[in-house]
This record gives C-alpha cells, structure tokens and sequence, in this order.
C-alpha cells in the first residue's frame, strides 16, 4: 500500500524522538507499508499535505497532537486517500479512541495494509473535529498547555491552578442552548463531543450551569477526569445537530485543544463515516476475570 507520513515534530511526545521522520518511516515499512514521498517536516501542515497529495498515495499517516490530526483530517474530508492517525501529542484522545497506544512507534504496528474504515466528524460552523469541542470562557485554559508539556506533575501543577481559576471566574450565563419542549438553558460552559467508534450516531453536548463556587470546582474536577456527565449541575442533551448561543459577539471555543474565536450562533453537525481512516487491529483485551 502506497503511503506518505506527515508529523509535527514539536508536537508532544515527538519531541522526545531523536529522529521522529526516519523511526516512524521504518515502522510504518516493516508493517508493510511502502513509503512514496517525504514532505519537508519543516513546512507548514498545509505545505506538507500539498506536497503528499501530489504523489497520489492511497493513505497518508499523520503524528501529532489533537490539533495536528484535525488540520489533516480537514484537507482529506471528500478524498480518497485514507489517513493513518497515530499519537504525539499531550493527551491523543483520538487515537486513544482506537484503541492505540500512546507511543506512535508502536500504534504504527496495528495498522495492516488495505484495511481501511470510515470515522465519524463533526463540525462547527463548517469548522472539522474529531472529538471535543469546548465552548465558552473555560476555554481560555488551553492557551496554558504548554506548561504542562514536557514538565511531568510540575508541568500540571500550573495549568490545573491556571484552570480553576478561569472555571470558578466564569460567568453563569454566557452559553445559552436551546432544549425542546423547555425553552432556554442557561450555564458557563458547554462541551460537544464526538460520538464514539461503535455508539450512536448522535453529538453529545454538556452544558455546566452551577453557579456555586464549591460546585465548580468539583465540576473541573469531573472535567478533567472525563466525568464530567456525572455532575449533577450538568445538563446533557444527545442530537445529530446542536445549537450553542453566547451573549457575546465572539464566543471563545477550542476544537480538539485548539483554541478560537467564533461568532454566534455556534451550529454544531455530524458527519456520520465522513472520513476514511486505515482501521487498526485492536489487541485481543483476552477473556474477562
């Protein structure tokens, strides 16, 4: 199978990879794959998509963080080539969600040539995801990753303290969403989730509506354990389309961890197997205790 590799060699975990290009191009050899062409790693995400795109490759792999897959994902949506999603970021919640490991070397190992599927997106406003897009003043945070990356406990010491202090200043009522049948729901956060591999093809928004002080720091607690649902102050709708209104003229909203301004009404959509992925071979979990 004919494939290209694009990577952000500053992204995460790549970082830590003496020669990111020349390890993952023989990883992605030895699994059978036959490498064409070998973009400048150097240019810009749309540089390097231009130039592996020109070679006709049936699938290209692409490694890096959150943001850098989504880029990607963005040019290939109505393509045939199939991309390869492989981890190099902080967090790799969507490789995590194929079930493959946080070390990109040896995620390259479960792909096998001509095995593809397709994937679900999203979209804001026209705007590709993959998997979470977070709405609202909250948001702001992620402007603090970089202090985590790289610096282990010490690196996530000042973005939690960084992001209590956004979530406990919030303003109650900036995102208001529409409910059927309920009028208007007011809150300080929303988050809209990608549906996951095998469920329902329906979006997920949760919308952070307590006003106490104890409460939101119990709800950033539940954020950033992916329990967030679990809070009572939280409202949970699930549709294939959503609507997300701000009382401001530009409402500050992330899209897998990267950050923007977006003028409301924000109309979130599905695009249920828009995107063609090579499918990875999920080890066996072997039978249960």
């Amino acid at each position: 199978m004919r494939v290209a590799l694009i990577l952000n060699p500053a992204a995460g975990s790549l970082t830590g990879l003496a020669d990111p290009r020349a390890g993952l191009e023989a990883a992605i050899t030895t699994a059978g794959f036959t490498v064409i062409t070998k973009p400048d790693d150097a240019a810009s995400l749309d540089a390097q998509w231009d130039a592996v795109a020109a070679a006709a490759p049936e699938a290209v792999f692409v490694a890096g963080g959150d943001g850098t897959l989504r880029a990607i994902a963005a040019r290939a949506l109505g393509t045939s080539i199939a991309l390869g999603l492989l981890p190099g970021g902080t967090m790799n919640r969507v490789c995590q969600r194929l079930g493959l490991p946080d070390d990109p070397v040896a995620a390259v190992a479960l792909f096998v040539p001509g095995r593809t599927a397709t994937m679900d997106v999203a979209l804001l406003n026209r705007q590709v995801f993959l998997y979470e897009s977070l709405v609202g003043t909250p948001a702001r945070l992620l402007r603090f990753r970089e202090l985590q990356r790289g610096g282990g406990l010490f690196g996530w010491l000042p973005l939690m303290r960084v992001a209590f202090r956004k979530l406990l200043r919030a303003s109650w009522n900036e995102i208001v969403v529409p409910v059927p049948g309920q009028g208007r729901a007011h809150g300080h956060a929303a988050v809209v989730t990608v549906p996951a591999p095998g469920t329902a093809p329906l979006l997920t928004l949760q919308l952070v509506r307590s006003r106490g002080l104890v409460a939101r720091a119990v709800q950033a607690i539940r954020w950033f354990t992916g329990r967030l649902g679990d809070d009572p102050g939280v409202l949970t709708r699930a549709a294939p389309r959503l609507v997300v209104h701000g009382r401001r003229r530009g409402t500050r909203v992330s899209l897998d961890g990267e950050m923007m301004l977006a003028i409301p009404p924000l109309r979130f959509r599905l695009a249920p197997g828009a995107l063609l992925i090579l499918d990875p071979v999920r080890p066996d979990p072997g039978p249960a205790p």
